[in-house]
């Protein structure tokens, strides 16, 4: 089964990175307001998946926890899943 809010959430974390590769002064690499903005984009996907009744909802919204609260990047997610 094809998973597209985690496919989504694949391609904020690689503008994430890719954000961070062409920093600026005023938006440091890895700074707060960088993982305040990635993490509410994956926020907004888990909204998104929660209102679509996707299982994706709960594992966006635990990611997005995890790297607001511990400013560590998640893993990629699967964009395929077995039922």
């Amino acid at each position: 089964m094809q998973t597209p809010f985690y496919a989504a959430a694949n391609r904020v974390i690689r503008m994430y990175g890719m954000r961070q590769e062409q920093a600026f002064r005023n938006s440091p690499a890895h700074s707060p307001s960088e993982i305040h903005w990635a993490s509410e984009m994956l926020y907004s996907l888990a909204g998104a998946a929660g209102y679509a009744a996707s299982k994706e909802a709960i594992g966006l919204r635990n990611a997005a926890d995890h790297w607001r609260n511990h400013e560590k990047v998640p893993d990629f997610f699967p964009e395929e899943i077995e039922d």
